[in-house]
C-alpha cells in the first residue's frame, strides 16, 4: 500500500507538470507583476519596428589642380665618402637655387630623404672583395609649385643645375575643403532622389532620416596622369583634373 500511495503521488505530479506545459502563455496585464528589464526590452523593441529604406548617395566634384609637388633630387658615389658628400651637396644646392629662382617658396622645400650606401665590389664565385667600397650618397627633396605654369621650366632648371633624379610629380588642390562640401552636398541630394523613387515606386512614402553615414573619405584623385619626362628643352606638363567622390548611406522610415 505504501508503495501505491508513492506510485501515486508521483504520477499525479507529473500530470501537473504536463498540463502546466499544455497551458498557453498569456503576457501579463498591467494588475499582474511588472516584466523582467530585459522581457519590457525586447517588446519594446518589437513594438517599435517598422519598415526602412536604406540607399546610397554619390557626389562627385571635379576641378583642375593648383599646385605641384615635385620629388626629385641628386645621387653621387664615389671611392671617398667626403667626395661623394661634396658633390652632394654642390649639385643639391645649385638645384634648390635653381627652383627658387623659378618660384618655389624657401617653405615648399622640404628634404624627403637622405641615404648614404656603401657598395663593397665582390667576385661573384668567391665572395671575396675585388676593389674599395664605394659610396653612395642620395638625398631626395619635395618642392612645391603653386603656380603651375613654372612646373615644367622649373624641373629643366633643377636638372641642369645638378638635380640627376626626378621621381615624380604629384597634382594637388592646395585647399579641398569646398569641393568635399560640394561632393557631401551633392551626395545627400542624390540619396534623397533615389530613396524618393525607391518609395514612390512601393506606394510608400518617406518618413524621418534614421541615420547617415559617410561610407568613403573624400581624397583628390586623378583623373589624368603627367606627361612622362624626358631630354627635351621643355619638360611637357599636363595636370589634367581632379576628382573628389563622396558616398554616403542614408537610411530612413518608411510610411
Amino acid at each position: 500500500m505504501k508503495g501505491s500511495r508513492w506510485l501515486i503521488g508521483w504520477g499525479g505530479m507529473i500530470g501537473l507538470l504536463l498540463i502546466s506545459a499544455c497551458r498557453p502563455v498569456i503576457a501579463p496585464s498591467s494588475t499582474e507583476a511588472p516584466l523582467t528589464s530585459d522581457v519590457r526590452a525586447a517588446f519594446a523593441a518589437s513594438a517599435g519596428n517598422s519598415a526602412g529604406l536604406s540607399v546610397i548617395g554619390v557626389g562627385t566634384v571635379r576641378a583642375r589642380p593648383d599646385q605641384a609637388v615635385v620629388t626629385l633630387g641628386v645621387e653621387t658615389e664615389s671611392e671617398a665618402l667626403a667626395t661623394a658628400l661634396k658633390e652632394n651637396n654642390e649639385r643639391a644646392s645649385a638645384a634648390l637655387a635653381a627652383l627658387r629662382a623659378h618660384g618655389v617658396d624657401e617653405a615648399d622645400i622640404q628634404t624627403a630623404s637622405f641615404q648614404i650606401q656603401i657598395e663593397e665590389p665582390r667576385d661573384p664565385q668567391t665572395g671575396r672583395r675585388i676593389g674599395p667600397p664605394v659610396y653612395h650618397v642620395t638625398h631626395i627633396y619635395t618642392a612645391v609649385f603653386r603656380d603651375l605654369d613654372r612646373v615644367g621650366a622649373g624641373v629643366d632648371a633643377a636638372v641642369a643645375a645638378g638635380a640627376n633624379r626626378v621621381d615624380s610629380i604629384a597634382f594637388e588642390i592646395g585647399n579641398p575643403d569646398r569641393l568635399v562640401t560640394e561632393a557631401r552636398r551633392l551626395a545627400a541630394e542624390d540619396a534623397k532622389a533615389r530613396a524618393q523613387a525607391l518609395a514612390s515606386a512601393l506606394g510608400a512614402q518617406l518618413g524621418r532620416i534614421i541615420s547617415i553615414t559617410e561610407i568613403t573619405s573624400p581624397q583628390p584623385v586623378p583623373l589624368a596622369r603627367a606627361a612622362a619626362f624626358a631630354e627635351a628643352t621643355a619638360v611637357p606638363i599636363a595636370s589634367g583634373q581632379l576628382e573628389i567622390t563622396v558616398q554616403i548611406q542614408v537610411t530612413w522610415e518608411l510610411r
